[in-house]
């Protein structure tokens, strides 16, 4: 069996082949571990300061606040007076924009008019000195006006239905024209 080896392989006696120093084989050191006490410091020390806020916020009255009652605020009659007369201004002049533009040969002045003018509305509509009298109708009329600039395209709606927004603008028109002192 040894005998059917190969020349050269298989277990050989006496001294190796190439005559090298021998070294002794000394153990290999340990790997050096990471350095964790920093890290467990650090999580001490938040763990300690965390407790503490704890505690703070757990001893610590909470604060009373009264209780409020809100109530509606009052107007006198002259801001009252003022608020209205600057609404009814802010109509008339939205009104005349819409009358002189929307009768010329301009479709876009028109619908740019309509718009701007329901614009001022909603926005003279929000003084809180003013009334449900004076509001409301003027919300309605700034809908319809915004009804109105979107019927008035050919591709929206029919002659039949433009029409039906035109009356639409023009009997809540009158309803301000009533609410401002103009009709």
């Amino acid at each position: 069996m040894v005998g059917d080896l190969p020349p050269g392989e298989g277990p050989t006696t006496g001294p190796p082949p190439s005559p090298t120093q021998w070294s002794p084989v000394f153990p290999t050191q340990p790997q050096a571990r990471p350095r964790t006490w920093p890290t467990a410091l650090l999580a001490g020390t938040a763990t300690v300061l965390a407790i503490a806020a704890l505690i703070v916020a757990l001893t610590r009255p909470t604060a009373t606040k009264p209780t409020t009652t809100s109530t509606a605020p009052t107007y006198s009659a002259a801001e009252i007076s003022g608020a209205e007369r600057q609404f009814c201004d802010t109509y008339k002049l939205g009104a005349q924009a819409v009358q002189a533009d929307t009768n010329g040969h301009e479709v876009a002045l028109g619908r740019i008019a309509l718009t701007n003018a329901a614009a001022m509305l909603e926005d003279a509509a929000t003084n809180p000195a003013l009334g449900a009298t004076y509001r409301d109708p003027a919300r309605a009329l700034a809908a319809s006006y915004r009804k109105g600039t979107a019927m008035g395209n050919r591709d929206v709606a029919t002659d039949a239905q433009f029409q039906a927004a035109l009356d639409d603008i023009n009997a809540k028109d009158a309803a301000m024209k009533k609410v401002c002192g103009g009709g």
